[in-house]
Formats: structure tokens, sequence, C-alpha cells
């Protein structure tokens, strides 16, 4: 099980929640019931994590993974669309804010971080 990032599995792993995201963002726009039933939840998901993966895109390539993460968080957070946008901005921010070094060349992630899509 993967417990550490580096600044590219960083950037693949954005680029990773943009293509399930595209893939699966009318089912998920279909389920959206909370706060308010508008199907859109998918669609905001996709253009936050687009915004991210811009970000790091262009991002220092020299960065360490904990920079690296806080660009993405950046990113998601200035194109946030809808409760959902920002919701997925400050969960990226909370895993930037795993390692306060200031360039770290791998992050050390909580087992629990890394285990919550698994079952």
């Amino acid at each position: 099980m993967l417990q550490a990032l580096d600044a590219g599995d960083v950037r693949r792993w954005a680029a990773a929640c943009v293509q399930a995201l595209d893939v699966h963002r009318d089912a998920i726009d279909r389920i959206n019931v909370y706060p308010v039933a508008d199907n859109d939840t998918g669609s905001n998901l996709l253009h936050t994590m687009r915004s991210a993966l811009e970000a790091v895109i262009t991002a220092d390539e020299e960065a360490g993974a904990g920079p690296v993460l806080s660009v993405l968080a950046r990113g998601a957070l200035a194109g946030a669309r809808g409760n959902s946008g920002v919701i997925v901005s400050q969960f990226l921010r909370g895993l930037a804010d795993q390692d306060h070094r200031p360039r770290p060349a791998v992050l050390e992630l909580p087992i629990q971080v890394c285990d919550c899509g698994s079952g």
C-alpha cells in the first residue's frame, strides 16, 4: 500500500482524479442531494479538480510533495465550484498540511488517509 508521495506521485494522482471524475461525473450528478438536489456535484468536483491539476502542471518541477500539494489545494480553492469544490479544496489543504518542512521530497501520509478509498 502507498504510504508516501513524492511530487510526481501527487501530479499523477491529481490527473487520475480528474480522469475518474470525468468518467463518473454524470453518476455523481444524479445522486446529488445535499444541500440542494441541483444535480451538479459531479460537474463541480470535476471543474475544481481540473483547476487544481492546471495549477500543479505549471508548478515548479523541483518542488517537493508538500509544496506541490499546497499548489494543488490553492488551485482547487481558486477554481472551486459549489460546496463540494470548497470541501475538496479543504481536504487537499489538509493533505498539504501533513508536512510542514519547507521543501520535502517525500510526504509521509497517515495510514487513515491512504485507506479512505479502499474497501
